[in-house]
Order: structure tokens, then sequence, then C-alpha cells
């Protein structure tokens, strides 16, 4: 018998009422997986790559504002998780990586997918679609409002970013585009099994501030 649970749902497709397809809960899993950066990362690079001769010129404007955007993300939980550095007014323990990492590439990489022409459409759609990745950690309480709102405007900036630059001409192909996600989502699952980017900034954080238990949300809300 096969039994199909998604991590930390509630319910077993198994045990699940009939005619019932998704819980809840589950749908807003399914949405978030979508701004996992350890496929998503993978993913806007290999874009890149299969962009044609013109990849370099495309590559610079793009990934260079995705690196300042997951940097400033990074920093932002290592400074709370090493050093405490957060706000409690604001309930903000650093910005959220899957708000701030979706906004930066769906925009731009839908954008690239439909073509010079419909561009803007394009990158409305990723907007939309980046917009509803950062709600899900929402009712997931992974973030609080703060950290989603915070994350979604460097990850839009960094959206910005490229569009303000010269028009690109270089763009994937549907090909390249579904090979691409395909090939990171499979190396998720096969590159650090089990370990997810939470866990890698975790290990930094301890690394970086020599502490071996870090900063929490519960700890923050307890300050004065």
């Amino acid at each position: 018998e096969i039994s199909a649970c998604l991590v930390g749902s509630e319910m077993c497709i198994r045990d699940r009422p009939q005619g019932l397809i998704l819980s809840l809960h589950e749908f807003w899993v399914l949405v978030s997986e979508l701004g996992n950066s350890k496929w998503l990362l993978p993913a806007a690079c290999l874009l890149v790559l299969a962009s044609g001769a013109k990849r370099w010129q495309l590559g610079w404007r793009w990934l260079s504002g995705l690196a300042v955007a997951s940097l400033v993300v990074l920093v932002s939980k290592l400074a709370f998780m090493g050093w405490g550095i957060g706000s409690r007014a604001w309930d903000f323990t650093g910005f959220s990586g899957h708000a701030a990492i979706s906004a930066a590439i769906y925009p731009v990489a839908l954008g690239l997918l439909v073509g010079f022409r419909w561009r803007l459409w394009g990158a409305a759609a990723g907007v939309a679609v980046a917009l509803l990745i950062s709600y899900s950690r929402l009712p997931l309480h992974a973030h609080s409002v703060s950290e989603v709102v915070l994350g979604s405007l460097v990850g839009l900036s960094a959206s910005a970013w490229f569009y303000l630059g010269p028009p690109q001409v270089a763009r994937p192909t549907l090909l390249a585009w579904v090979g691409a996600v395909a090939l990171a989502w499979a190396a998720s699952f096969t590159v650090l099994p089990g370990v997810g980017t939470h866990d890698l900034v975790m290990k930094m954080a301890q690394a970086a501030s020599g502490r071996e238990v870090l900063y929490t949300r519960k700890w923050l809300r307890q300050q004065g």
C-alpha cells in the first residue's frame, strides 16, 4: 500500500475524507515549496546557461541582483540567530528567504519565458506567483508579516534592477526552461538529502557566532 504524506502535514492522503484532494495546509505546503531556494537558485543559474550566446549579458544583471538579495537575506538571518539582532516590535528575525528569492526569480524568469514583446505581462505573472508564495509562509507560521513583506520588497528590488537595465534579447527556450527546473528540482533531493537551506543557515550562524544555542523567535518575544 502506498501512503503519501507531506512533511508537516496534518493528514495523510489515505486518511483524507473521500472527495477531498488537498487539505488547506497541504496546499500551502505545496505553494511554499515553489519558493524553496534549494532548487530555485540552481534553476535560475541553469536558465542563464541555457540562454544562448548572450547569456553573460543576461546573467550578470539578473544574477548580480539575485546574489545581493540572497546576501541580504542571509546576513539578516545570521545576525538574528547568532547575535539576537532583530525587532520585537516588528516580530522580525530576518527577511523571508522564500519571499525574497521568489520575488527575485519568478518575475524575471516568466518575463524571459514569454519573450520580449510580452515581457511585462510575464513579469506581472511572476510577481503574482511570488506574492502567493510569500503569503503561504503566513498560514504555515514560518514567518511574521514584517518578514514576508520586507522579504518580498528585497526580491522585487532585485527584479526591478534587472528590468531597469538594457532590454534583454537572450532568453531560454521552453525546453531549456523545463529542463532547468526539472534538473534543479531533482538535484535538491539528491544533494544533501533531508537538509534544508534553513539547516545550513543555522550551522553557519553557530560557526560564525560561536554559539551552540541560537537565538529564537520565542526568545525575542520574551524580551522586555
